[in-house]
């Protein structure tokens, strides 16, 4: 955004420009009400922030020629020393806010806070399903929507939209409320607001000629986001399209954050594997639907050998390196479906859905001898492998599973490592020579 600040102090002129910049916005400064006037010519801006200096003779100028030539850019006015008769200046010469300088924190939070919600979001090009069966309403609605870049699929019935909606992604839903055809608007908002995820949250804008106050209840229990009265302003169709696309995205924006912040909180950052948080999260399931379904659940732990030595020789940084190439190898050679996880230090652990115990010792003595061929930080690394199963006639938990397969580990180090046990009958896989 292009800010004018009017501010005959340097110091404060100063103080605003960082705080500008820091929203990232170009800013102009201007001492004087002329060289502000000149600015305005010259330029457009998304906001004025002015000093109440341009109610006296030199802002004069500036302020009659904001009404005149820049009326749809709004003003934030600041002063020392707010009053009732500045307040009425202030009004009948179109200032948007008025905010006290001797507050800094407050002058501080309320222009960053004004500044990111004018930025917003663009809604251009946002995505609309627009339903009206009257020909000449939807021409003028789409020459409406033209103009605000929207990107807008038409129906004349409620029946072919809600296919389309079912099978495309829309930041908006606009309705008239009568149609013809067995769905009037009211049904095709209870059909979507019905749908299941993120389809149900939809924003939906409805149509109505009516401003009965018990028909705008019957939409708003239906599931509408708002309403718009025929015949219809574009003025404020466009206010208020603006405002539900905004807040579409922003939801889908947060939606976003909350996957990331999810997969953050259940990866280990170091390796890109699962955590512990996570296995503990999903490892009753796998336990459960191998219970249920009656299919075959493996698990293999993995333990690094002596890779004590390796952070006490070479550092923590190689070690960490050493780390991070392993769970790499682990992650890219597993199947879709398996679960890989870092339970920590040097310890991995692998539930292996769909697979009998000769497949998992088979994958597990090609895991183990991958990483003797693996090298990470040119270093010789190996690892010692326990295998354990479901046993479906004692229906094991996890708990009794992962002791099973950490015993089979103990075992593959006590005799000579760099091998793979399976816990039970305890048949060892030799190192190959």
């Amino acid at each position: 955004m292009k800010v004018l600040v009017l501010e005959n102090s340097r110091l404060f002129q100063k103080l605003l420009y960082n705080l500008l910049a820091e929203l990232g916005c170009e800013v102009d400064a201007a001492r004087s009400g002329s060289e502000g006037v000149e600015l305005l010519k010259n330029n457009d801006y998304g906001l004025i922030i002015a000093s109440q200096h341009i109610f006296d003779a030199s802002g004069d100028e500036f302020t009659q020629y904001c009404r005149v030539h820049s009326s749809d850019c709004p003003i934030m006015l600041l002063t020392s020393e707010p009053n009732e008769r500045l307040m009425k200046s202030a009004s009948s010469a179109g200032i948007t806010d008025i905010f006290p300088k001797t507050n800094l924190a407050y002058l501080r939070a309320n222009i960053r806070h004004y500044i990111q919600g004018q930025k917003g979001v663009d809604v251009a090009g946002g995505r609309v399903l627009y339903i009206e069966d009257s020909p000449s309403v939807a021409h003028i609605m789409m020459g409406y929507f033209k103009k605000l870049s929207l990107q807008v699929t038409h129906f004349e019935n409620a029946e072919q939209a809600l296919v389309n909606f079912l099978e495309d992604d829309f930041d908006l839903v606009i309705t008239d409320v009568v149609l013809d055809g067995p769905m009037n608007g009211v049904a095709m908002v209870r059909m979507i607001r019905g749908q299941k995820g993120d389809k149900s949250e939809v924003p939906i804008l409805a149509v109505t000629g009516s401003d009965d106050p018990q028909r705008r209840l019957e939409l708003f229990r239906a599931g509408i986001s708002d309403y718009v009265i025929k015949p219809i302003m574009e003025e404020e169709l466009a206010a208020r399209v603006d405002n539900l696309i905004t807040s579409k995205r922003l939801m889908d924006h947060v939606r976003e954050q909350q996957k990331t912040l999810f997969q953050l909180a259940m990866t280990d950052q170091l390796t890109t594997c699962h955590n512990r948080h996570c296995l503990v999260e999903y490892a009753p399931k796998y336990i459960s639907d191998s219970i249920r379904y009656k299919f075959p659940l493996c698990i293999m732990i993995l333990d690094l050998d002596h890779f004590k030595q390796v952070n006490d020789v070479h550092g923590h940084n190689v070690g960490d390196e050493v780390l991070a190439g392993i769970g790499e190898l682990l992650m890219d050679s597993c199947r879709q479906g398996d679960f890989v996880a870092r339970l920590g230090g040097e310890e991995f652990i692998i539930l292996l859905p769909h697979c009998p115990p000769a497949n998992a010792m088979l994958k597990a003595e090609e895991v183990r001898r991958s990483i003797e061929d693996l090298h990470p930080a040119n270093l010789l690394v190996t690892a010692s492998i326990g295998v354990a199963c479901m046993d479906q006639a004692r229906h094991i938990d996890f708990d009794g599973l992962y002791k099973a397969a950490d015993l089979a580990v103990y075992e593959s180090k006590e005799t000579g490592r760099n091998r793979v046990t399976f816990e039970g009958d305890m048949v060892i896989v030799e190192e190959e020579a």
